[in-house]
C-alpha cells in the first residue's frame, strides 16, 4: 500500500466516522426536539381550570405533539357511556365540526354506548394505542366507504381510541386522528398526563363544591366554617345538647412570612392543619380561623371536653415542625381558646367572642 493509499484511506474512514458522529448527533438533537415539543405541549393540560378548558387544552397538545389535528375526548359515567365535552374555544370547536360534517353526527356522537361502538370498545379495553383506520374503528357506527372517503377528505393516515385510566379505573377515552403514523409510546404518556389532569381537576372542583376553598390550608373557608357551625348550634338548641369550638392561632405568623416568605411558612401553617386533623375525632370539623389559624367544631362536646380538647391540641400544635428543616426562628408561636354552646351563648358571633377571649387571656399570662 502506498503513503497515498493509506492518507486515502484513513481520510475515507475520518469522512465516515464524521458523519456517524454528525448523524448521531443530528439524531439526539430530534429526540431532544420532540421530548421539548411534548412537554411544551402538555404543560397547558396541566394549568386548565375547567373541564371545557382541559379539552381545549388537550386538542391543541394532540396537534403539536402527536400530529392530531381532531382530537376528541370522552369522559366516562357511572353507566360505563362515554359522553364527549366539547372544548371551550370558539378555533377548537370549529375545527373538531369539520371532523364531525365529514364523519356524520351519528358517528362522532355525544355519547357513545358500549354496545354502539364495539370496535372503540375494543380498543379501550386492549390499553395499548393501536393505529386503525376509520372504517376499522367506526365499525358499527357507519358504513365503511363513508368512513373511508371521510378519512381521505380530512388528510388523515390513521385513528386511535385510546382509554384515558387513573389507578387502574376508566376516566375516559381520547378518539384521535392522526396525520402521520404516531408512536404508540408517545401517544400512551399523552394520555396518561390527560387522565392525571382530568382527575385533579375533577378533585379540586369537588373540594370547591364542599367548601374546601382555603387553598394555603386545603380546608373548610371561615364563611364556610361559620355556616356549619351554625348548623350545630341550630341542632344543639333543638335538641338540647351541646357543641363547642376550639380555636388555635398562629400569632408571629406575618413576622414569619416577612422573614422565612410565604413558601416555608404556609407549609409550617399546613403542617399544623394536619396535625390538628389527625389527633380530631371522626365526628369534628375543620376550617380556617382568619389568615393564621384553624378552627375545629367539637360536635357534642360539654364545656369541660372543650377546654381538654383545646390544651391537647395545643400540645400537638406546639410540636409541629417542618420535616428535613433546621431554619433557627422558623416556629409558630401559638394561642388556643374554646367556647361551649350554651354555656358562653347560642350564636356563632358568641361563641367566637367567648374563645378569643379565652385565647389572649392564656396568652396574656404566657407573657
Amino acid at each position: 500500500m502506498t503513503a497515498k493509499q493509506s492518507t486515502t484511506g484513513q481520510t475515507a474512514k475520518q469522512s465516515t466516522t464524521g458523519q456517524t458522529a454528525k448523524q448521531s448527533t443530528t439524531g439526539q438533537t430530534a429526540k431532544k426536539d420532540r421530548a421539548s415539543i411534548m412537554l411544551s405541549a402538555l404543560l397547558p393540560i396541566h394549568s386548565a381550570i375547567t373541564l371545557d378548558w382541559l379539552v381545549d387544552a388537550t386538542s391543541t397538545a394532540a396537534e403539536a405533539a402527536l400530529g392530531a389535528p381532531y382530537a376528541f375526548v370522552y369522559f366516562a359515567d357511572h353507566d360505563g357511556r362515554l359522553n364527549r365535552k366539547a372544548p371551550a374555544s370558539d378555533l377548537r370547536r370549529r375545527s373538531l365540526q369539520r371532523a364531525i360534517d365529514a364523519f356524520g353526527k351519528d358517528t362522532l356522537r355525544a355519547r357513545l354506548e358500549p354496545s354502539d361502538a364495539p370496535a372503540i370498545t375494543a380498543a379501550l379495553d386492549a390499553r395499548t394505542p393501536a393505529a386503525a383506520s376509520a372504517a376499522e374503528l367506526f365499525r358499527g357506527l357507519t358504513n365503511e366507504t363513508a368512513a373511508a372517503d371521510a378519512q381521505t377528505q380530512l388528510g388523515i393516515a390513521s385513528m386511535a381510541a385510546v382509554p384515558l385510566e387513573s389507578a387502574g379505573e376508566r376516566v375516559g377515552a381520547l378518539l384521535l386522528m392522526f396525520v402521520d403514523e404516531p408512536e404508540p409510546a408517545h401517544v400512551r404518556l399523552f394520555a396518561d398526563h390527560v387522565a392525571c389532569a382530568a382527575v385533579n381537576l375533577r378533585q379540586s372542583q369537588a373540594a370547591r363544591e364542599r367548601g374546601v376553598t382555603d387553598l394555603v390550608r386545603s380546608v373548610f373557608d371561615a364563611r364556610k366554617l361559620e355556616s356549619d357551625l351554625q348548623k350545630e348550634l341550630s341542632r344543639a338548641v333543638r335538641h338540647k345538647h351541646e357543641v363547642s369550638i376550639a380555636i388555635v392561632e398562629a400569632t408571629n405568623l406575618r413576622l414569619l412570612r416577612d422573614r422565612f416568605g410565604r413558601f416555608l411558612t404556609d407549609q409550617l401553617l399546613q403542617r399544623l392543619g394536619a396535625a390538628l386533623a389527625e389527633n380530631a375525632r371522626d365526628i369534628d370539623v375543620i376550617g380556617a380561623y382568619k389568615e393564621s389559624g384553624y378552627t375545629m367544631i367539637l360536635t357534642e362536646a360539654s364545656a369541660d371536653g372543650a377546654n381538654v380538647a383545646a390544651n391537647r391540641l395545643l400540645t400537638i400544635a406546639l410540636e409541629t415542625k417542618l420535616d428535613a428543616e433546621d431554619v433557627p426562628g422558623l416556629e409558630l408561636h401559638l394561642a388556643c381558646g374554646w367556647a361551649s354552646c350554651p354555656a358562653d351563648g347560642a350564636t356563632t358571633d358568641a361563641l367566637f367572642a367567648a374563645a378569643e377571649r379565652r385565647m389572649y387571656d392564656a396568652a396574656e399570662q404566657v407573657a
